[in-house]
């Protein structure tokens, strides 16, 4: 397991280390930091407020922002989140890798300053990565809980990294903070953790709920690990999950998990909502009913024009069915419109919507990338579409922005 630990601040920080500096150094240092850097932590507050199985345009555009940003690192997630408005969040990435078992899964969880507002958003699929090529491709279903059956690949890849996710969330509910748990998980386990943000050494600081007074330690034996002292009510108010590609079927593994697991039952009430883009099918039409009837409401799936990937796995490789609300990207992309609510026992997406042939319908997501670069051959149509399916549509269609703006505050 592979863990790295960030933490994006905001100018405010800075401006502790420029006490000793002459004032106009002061004033230019804060000016320059201030446009940088972004102390606004309204943001927070209006996702908190936001009622479950609401859909938000403010929530999809940062889910698909981090969802974009979730094929890179801890430092640039928390950076990336920043600039989009949570500030002062903390980022731990874990990544699991196992080649002989085809496994290659990275999440990213966000925890804002005050432990009230938690993302948890899934990496897609690297095309560089023959693993996660693979994986996808390893569509032979799995049983879920005697509640359907599920992608195999899909489900393998989100059992091995859900132990440590499952940890870091109900630990997250009682306000800890995520990087002291991520951590006190590398001390126990002896794995190094990258860009620590608790030193290198092997002391973990005392693990107290974020705002709590740490109570004096009673009478007994010292432990390594520091005193830990029990948290007495749930400081998390809104947690949302999402992902891109691979990472939204894991998103939705995760809503399912989090709506079966008796001790995860007090994490349903706070998700806010599930954000998935360009989201491949996860599971069978008894799998998507269930999800539906479970937290169908806050699941809003995204898709953009022609992409190809929500129309995976195809009929060949057995009836698969997506669940939830599906938005969709209007010709003008002028944001996301609701193309079809909670599907209902008899209105699921089944397999009539599947693409046919998985190595037909990517010879043609291909072609179609290719006719795209070449306005001669704008005219020709074609059902999907390659180029459709890359997380900069998503972004810049949930943003609402020009070409170029999502890169700047």
């Amino acid at each position: 397991m592979d863990y790295e630990s960030a933490k994006a601040r905001d100018y405010t920080f800075f401006t502790e280390h420029f006490k000793r500096l002459g004032p106009r150094a002061q004033r230019d240092l804060e000016d320059v930091l201030k446009a940088e850097l972004p102390h606004d932590e309204r943001l927070v507050r209006y996702l908190v407020d936001v009622l479950p199985g609401k859909y938000d345009q403010k929530a999809a555009a940062v889910l698909s922002a981090a969802s974009t940003w979730a094929y890179s690192d801890a430092d640039v997630m928390a950076r990336m989140l920043r600039l989009r408005g949570f500030t002062n969040n903390e980022t731990i990435s874990m990544r699991l890798r196992n080649n002989a078992l085809l496994l290659d899964t990275t999440v990213h969880i966000s925890q804002s300053r005050d432990a009230e507002l938690v993302f948890v958003c899934f990496g897609g699929t690297d095309p560089n990565n023959i693993i996660h090529l693979l994986l996808d491709a390893s569509a032979k279903t799995d049983s879920y809980f005697s509640t359907g059956e599920v992608h195999g690949g899909f489900f393998r890849a989100f059992l091995a990294l859900w132990p440590l996710v499952r940890i870091l969330l109900r630990g997250a509910l009682l306000g800890y903070p995520i990087g002291l748990l991520a951590e006190l998980n590398r001390v126990g386990h002896g794995v190094a953790l990258a860009q620590p943000e608790t030193g290198s050494g092997t002391t973990v600081p005392c693990l107290a709920p974020s705002g709590s007074v740490t109570r004096a330690p009673e009478a007994r034996p010292a432990s390594p690990m520091g005193e830990i002292p029990e948290a007495s009510e749930e400081k998390l108010k809104a947690l949302y999950i999402g992902g891109h590609s691979l990472g939204g079927a894991l998103a939705v593994l995760a809503a399912a998990e989090i709506h079966r697991d008796p001790l995860l039952a007090p994490l349903q009430r706070k998700v806010r909502g599930i954000y998935t883009f360009g989201q491949p099918m996860v599971g069978d039409a008894v799998f998507a009913q269930t999800c539906d009837d479970r937290f169908g409401e806050k699941l809003f799936r995204h898709v953009y024009r022609r992409d190809v990937v929500p129309q995976f796995p195809p009929i060949t490789m057995g009836r698969f069915a997506h669940s939830g609300q599906l938005y969709t990207a209007p010709p003008l992309d002028t944001g996301w419109a609701l193309q079809r609510a909670q599907a209902s026992a008899n209105g699921l997406l089944t397999g009539s919507e599947q693409a046919l042939a998985g190595t037909a319908a990517l010879a043609l997501g291909a072609i179609a990338w290719l006719k795209d670069q070449f306005p001669l051959f704008s005219w020709l149509p074609l059902p999907y579409s390659l180029g459709d399916h890359s997380p900069l549509n998503y972004l810049r269609t949930s943003l609402q922005v020009v070409p170029g703006s999502e890169f700047r505050p």
